[in-house]
Formats: structure tokens, sequence, C-alpha cells
């Protein structure tokens, strides 16, 4: 090696070394933050996924299919959709208690910490008539909702979307059938 190659070598080393802690912080500082489109916009989710399911874009590039997540589902509301983990909520609803994220040998389900709120990418709505626009005293929707998502107004409620994750539990709590879960 001449003078001038270890000259050069030295010097990326030395522009390259970093501790231990600050390689680690680089690596996961991608994982952490939303992949962007090229819109700058996160990309909107194409099914309803576990809630603590990395954006779109990065889940189709961590998410290697094995469908341990679906295994580890205690409410068994996960199947693998084109190989990707998706939410089946039309029998069941999550209960958000992430054993999901951690059978996921990927990282592919480790999005959400424990302060942000998790979302399935769904959202419930009003679809039918609820019962108590016949004056019945049921808050079974609300009662059910972690995330105090449901307001029981007068004669009717109002869902607040941006506390909604997602979870369901409100649509298999209501006697009615009158919550739908669809994509935001």
């Amino acid at each position: 090696m001449s003078d001038r190659d270890e000259r050069y070598y030295t010097a990326q080393l030395n522009m390259q070394t970093c501790s231990r802690r600050g390689l680690f912080r680089g690596l996961w500082s991608g994982v952490s933050k939303p992949v962007k489109t090229q819109a700058g916009l996160a990309a909107k989710r194409t099914a309803p996924r576990p809630p603590t399911a990395v954006d779109e874009n990065l889940l189709d590039r961590l998410c290697d299919g094995c469908g341990k997540c679906a295994d580890a589902c205690p409410q068994r509301i996960i199947s693998m959709l084109e190989g990707k983990p998706a939410l089946t909520l039309d029998g069941g609803a999550c209960t958000e208690c992430r054993e999901c994220q951690r059978a996921c040998p990927t990282l592919a389900l480790a999005n959400a910490s424990p302060d942000t709120l998790p979302s399935t990418g769904a959202v419930a709505t009003l679809s039918g008539m609820c019962i108590r626009q016949m004056s019945a005293p049921c808050q079974s929707c609300s009662e059910a909702c972690p995330h105090q998502a449901i307001d029981t107004v007068n004669r009717s409620i109002a869902i607040d979307s941006e506390k909604c994750s997602g979870c369901a539990q409100c649509r298999v709590a209501c006697p009615a059938h009158a919550i739908q879960m669809v994509m935001r």
C-alpha cells in the first residue's frame, strides 16, 4: 500500500469513526421515521394492518411474509394478504395486545412506541341506525373504545377520527351493527 493510499484510508477511518451508540442511533433513526412518498406524504395503507405496523413502503421492504404475527394473534384476526399482514375486522377486533409485534422477527411491526397512538389504518364510522336514535340508553360502543374516541351526544354518537385507532372494538360491541370500519 502506498503512502498516499494509507493516508486516504486513515482519513476515511477517522471520518467514519463513531461510538456504538452513534452507530445504532444512525441505524434506528431510519426505522422510527415514516417513509415519505415523492409527494412528501406517508404512504396510505392499502388494508387494515396490525396497529404497530410500519408505513406501507417500509412494510413492503421489511416484511418477509413469514406469518409469525398471524400465529401469535390471540384474536386470530391477522391473515397474510399478498404476503403482508392484514386485519380482518369484520368478525373480530384488535385488542392492541402487541403480541404480533413481539412475534415479528423483521421489525415490520415495530413502528409504534408506547407514546404514540397505534393505528390499523381504518377508522370507525356510523354506517347504520344507531339505537340511540330511537332513544335507547345504549353506550356499548363508547364503553368499548379504549381511546375514548366515541362520545354519546344526545340521541346519536360522535366518533373522533383523530383518537380512533381502528381497532374495531366499538364495532364488535355495537348491538345494532351501526358501526363500520373504513380505510382512512
